[in-house]
């Protein structure tokens, strides 16, 4: 269980440490490049941190039952949907495209301004349930946190470099979490589509990725 610790904490510095120096090695390699190598190493850091989980010691919390992989599978598809909403549609406020965002048409920003994160946290939920173990739960659930927290965290950092006008033009036709929005044209068609093919790929990647085949609950 000290591998896993050890490996969120690299994780957390490998977040917290870039964003703080954002501004200095944005200067030195370019915003493209900070990107890139940015998303390159969270991915190798949550995948060592994922390869501690499934190898930690087992601490049962909670028996497992067929039915909790249900869950599971129901949370993902709109957390799917909201991620490909997050690729499709500019976000000002949070991780993803800022270019483009028209506050007239807020498109996703109706329901949320913050889609990726809020698809972060659906994914949270949804796995704590058929994972009823301690390292799993604290993998899961401290996921869950760090995407809530990084609603207000998001909103401040991009603050920074926006005027005040700019910023409350925003706000004001923009919600962190609005269900109302569907009704207002928060998804289309392309978010739709993408999110249920991420979707598709993702329960037919898992077995061969995370060594667990979600699909084979269907029908259970």
């Amino acid at each position: 269980m000290t591998w896993f610790f050890v490996s969120v904490a690299v994780f957390m510095a490998g977040h917290i440490v870039p964003g703080l120096l954002r501004g200095a090695i944005t200067a030195r390699i370019g915003h493209t490049a900070y990107i890139i190598t940015f998303s390159v190493t969270s991915l190798f850091l949550l995948g060592w941190v994922i390869y501690e989980v499934r190898h930690a010691d087992f601490i049962a919390l909670w028996p497992y039952e067929i039915w909790q992989n249900h869950v599971t599978l129901t949370f993902m598809l709109p957390a799917c949907i909201l991620w490909a909403a997050a690729i499709i549609q500019p976000c000002p406020l949070s991780i993803g495209r800022k270019k483009g965002f028209d506050p007239a048409r807020p498109g996703i920003n109706r329901l949320t301004r913050h889609p990726l994160l809020l698809g972060m946290m659906l994914w949270g939920l949804g796995h704590i349930v058929p994972n009823g173990d301690l390292v799993a739960f604290m993998f899961f659930g401290g996921a869950t946190v760090f995407a809530i927290a990084g609603f207000w965290r998001m909103e401040k950092i991009r603050a920074r470099h926006m005027d005040v006008a700019e910023y409350k033009a925003i706000l004001d036709g923009t919600r962190r979490f609005d269900v109302a929005g569907l009704a207002k044209g928060a998804l289309g068609w392309r978010d739709i589509g993408l999110g249920i093919l991420l979707y598709v790929v993702l329960l037919w990647a898992h077995p061969y990725v995370i060594g667990v085949d979600p699909s084979a609950v269907i029908g259970g």
